[in-house]
């Protein structure tokens, strides 16, 4: 029996199924000046010789490589919504046969795209056959995936500087008419001066920034609010808010935290001050992570399917795979007021 080299090379395949070198690349790359006898004569020296790297080759063997991507960009470290979608992901994923691989990347907003470098696993075509954007994704990294024409969706709530006649397919839940429904809720209860606290320079604050002052305008209120940069996590950031809102005269009854960990750093220093959630001042968070049932009294919160928009991204990237070439839109996934023990009705 023939012994099989321990690294076959392209030249190797070439020799072996009596065609030149560059005919197999052809093959491998999906040309179509190839007769078909010859492209069978190519990809059964392929299969005999075992070629590494087999990427493109399985591709064209079958009709996907049952994996996708989910790409977390310009984040340190896995957060719990985006831990929370990538286990939605893999849950659907699961279902239907295909893995999921996990893949960071950290770049720069103005970093040309074509020097934006990729993961390994996306250097080489046909390894995945599609592409899930979470984390922290600016539009240079967009134009750069185009270039190696993956199939593509995105988490769009975290997606920055997106034009608005630009397309991308992506999952998202609508901040601005979650945030508009609880500042309304706070209203009801009575509360007047209600604050808002979270950096509106990134898109997710702004957007809930929005909904809060269209609530305050549907009722003739004016805002209060805390919306400028400030170094440190979201936890230090509602550390630094809490003394600001403090020192206003009258003070708030009611703030409306950019997300629960903002919160948590307010109710922290409430705490630590002697002030009482909510018999002093009430205060309602974003996101309801598991922290918000932790916090004493337990916070009110909006809580966001996280599961549920991993899941939607993987069912809208398979739709991609089967139509493509088609702009499939955005899926709007709904939020949910969860009123716990935050809010005081005055």
């Amino acid at each position: 029996m023939k012994r099989v080299p321990s690294s076959v090379t392209i030249r190797d395949v070439a020799r072996h199924a009596g065609v030149g070198v560059a005919t197999v690349s052809r093959v491998l790359n999906g040309g179509r000046q190839v007769s078909s006898r010859t492209r069978s004569r190519v990809l059964v020296a392929i299969k005999q010789l075992g070629y590494r790297p087999l990427a493109q080759a399985r591709r064209i063997l079958r009709p996907h490589a049952g994996m996708v991507c989910f790409l977390l960009s310009n984040r340190n470290f896995l957060h719990s919504l985006h831990a929370r979608i990538l286990q939605g992901v893999e849950s659907y994923a699961s279902a239907v046969s295909q893995h999921v691989v996990f893949a960071v990347l950290h770049y720069d907003a103005t970093t040309p795209p074509d020097r934006i470098p990729l993961p390994p696993i996306l250097r080489e075509r046909g390894w995945v056959d599609g592409l899930i954007l979470a984390g922290t994704t600016y539009t240079n990294f967009l134009r750069r995936i185009e270039s190696i024409h993956v199939p593509v969706v995105a988490f769009g709530n975290t997606v920055v500087g997106l034009g608005a006649g630009e397309h991308l397919d992506q999952v998202r839940f609508d901040g601005a008419k979650a945030e508009f429904r609880a500042t309304q809720y706070v209203i009801e209860q009575g509360h007047k001066r209600v604050a808002f606290v979270g950096d509106t320079s990134y898109p997710w604050f702004r957007e809930r920034y929005e909904g809060y002052l269209e609530a305050l305008r549907a009722n003739g209120l004016e805002p209060i609010a805390c919306t400028s940069p400030h170094e440190g996590g979201y936890t230090e950031y509602g550390d630094w808010a809490a003394p600001c809102l403090l020192s206003i005269t009258p003070r708030p009854t009611a703030i409306m935290a950019g997300n629960d960990e903002i919160a948590y750093g307010l109710w922290r220093t409430f705490r630590r001050l002697g002030i009482h959630v909510p018999d002093e001042i009430s205060l309602v968070g974003f996101d309801d992570r598991e922290e918000a049932r932790l916090m004493d009294p337990h916070l009110t919160t909006i809580s966001v399917p996280k599961e549920l928009i991993g899941e939607s991204l993987m069912r809208l990237l398979l739709e991609k795979l089967e139509r493509p070439g088609t702009f499939l839109g955005e899926r709007i996934v709904p939020t949910e007021l969860v009123v716990r023990d935050t809010v005081k009705r005055l």
